[in-house]
């Protein structure tokens, strides 16, 4: 891409998201929350022998 190309497509407005791509980005936070809930009571219940 040339300099040019990238200047002209930083000029164009940003497009809203989709209601499938915010029901991702939901879904995908809270299954993290949750993932790092579990690993927080996992490590808590049974703590790393060193």
């Amino acid at each position: 891409m040339s300099a040019n190309d990238v200047n002209a497509q930083s000029g164009n407005a940003v497009e809203p998201l989709l209601p499938i791509e915010k029901k991702l980005i939901g879904y995908s936070l809270s299954l993290g929350i949750v993932l790092l809930v579990i690993l927080v009571v996992l490590n808590h219940l049974y703590p790393a022998q060193l």
